[in-house]
């Protein structure tokens, strides 16, 4: 999705931008954000943060909606996270020149370190799959509309009908913390300490849109599903990614966050059958990691493969406006077998 800016205050039929954005703002999709962003930025940005406010349902049943629009992470300034100001975002001043200390520079680096370093089979899925995106003629017909905020979306098609992903969570003892970060690294991401002051190093505004979503429901009966989401999807982008999870309750569905992030690496080996064509079979690496409920953020470079469907409740990803690559994760059908940690994809509940 190409960035958009309104040059002229008139759409067809003579309609005003205030006009158009109060028409879109009475959907009821819009029912439930809270605008942290000003009214200068809304205007200035609105299509794309319109196409980000969603309403995802199946049967009837709201299962994920926009609850809140803030920021953004502007480039060129440090800045840290807070839940509890008023656009989440807090701008400190215009960042020194050192794009070594930049947090895309750091995430790379990270990712190069742990190059040639994959975690064990205990922290992560080995996954054989080929990817074949929408612009490689994969597009999957016939699926809901908001399914995808950036547009089509391609096929992973794996070599088994059954994935288990590790799930990591920080824990309370060195090694299991340190186990987390080195494996969150090999990926290329970061947990951002609480408050911990960052530039971003990207020559673009990071948007926040704040997602509720229902477990297990939003991934069983909308991911899963062959006419809605095709299913469970797995994308990346040319922009970093952030997370801040909400803490306490959500205000839709009255649930405790629980935030689960899948983060994915594709390994170089490759596997040709050239029995009829050359198919090139590719594998990745995926893990999940469980974001403390503490005003800590996760980070990851761009291009790092991820999908946040597994999250309950409430959180902020950090968004910018540029093309994805997003892909579902299917066999001959959308793979449905499913778990984190040892725990069916059916009964992922706090």
């Amino acid at each position: 999705m190409s960035h958009i800016t309104f040059k002229t205050p008139t759409f067809l039929g003579g309609e005003t931008l205030h006009e158009y954005r109060d028409r879109q703002m009475c959907e009821p999709r819009w029912a439930n954000v809270v605008q942290g962003v000003s009214n200068q930025d809304l205007d200035n940005n609105f299509e794309f943060l319109n196409n980000a406010v969603l309403n995802r349902s199946a049967d009837k049943e709201l299962l994920l909606t926009t609850t809140g629009l803030f920021g953004p992470i502007r480039s060129g300034t440090l800045v840290h996270l807070d839940n509890q100001a008023s656009n989440f975002v807090v701008q400190n001043k215009r960042a020194p020149m050192n794009p070594e200390a930049d947090l895309i520079t750091r995430l790379n680096r990270l990712h190069n370190e742990r190059t040639g370093l994959p975690p064990s089979k205990e922290c992560a899925l080995c996954v054989s799959g080929f990817w074949s995106a929408v612009t490689d003629g994969a597009g999957i017909n016939g699926l809901d509309g908001s399914a995808n905020v950036f547009g089509s979306t391609g096929q992973l098609i794996c070599d088994v009908d059954e994935l288990s992903f590790p799930l990591l969570t920080y824990g309370s003892t060195p090694k299991s913390q340190q186990t987390y970060l080195d494996t969150l690294a090999y990926f290329g991401g970061i947990l951002l300490a609480p408050k911990e002051e960052f530039a971003l190093g990207f020559n673009q505004d990071l948007w926040g849109i704040q997602y509720d979503q229902k477990l297990p429901q939003y991934i069983t009966d909308y991911q899963f599903s062959a006419t809605k989401a095709g299913g469970l999807f797995v994308e990346h982008h040319p922009f970093p990614h952030i997370w801040l999870p909400a803490q306490g309750k959500d205000r839709v569905f009255g649930n405790h966050t629980v935030s689960r992030i899948l983060l994915g690496r594709k390994l170089d080996s490759t596997h040709e059958d050239d029995y009829y064509r050359t198919v090139t079979t590719q594998q990745y690496h995926f893990s999940m990691f469980e974001i403390p409920l503490d005003g800590s953020a996760l980070a990851i470079r761009p291009q790092c493969i991820h999908n946040d469907s597994f999250t309950e409740g409430a959180q902020t990803v950090f968004l910018a406006n540029t093309p994805a690559n997003t892909v579902a994760l299917r066999h001959s059908t959308p793979i449905k077998k499913m778990s984190a940690g040892g725990v069916s994809v059916w009964d992922l509940q706090k």
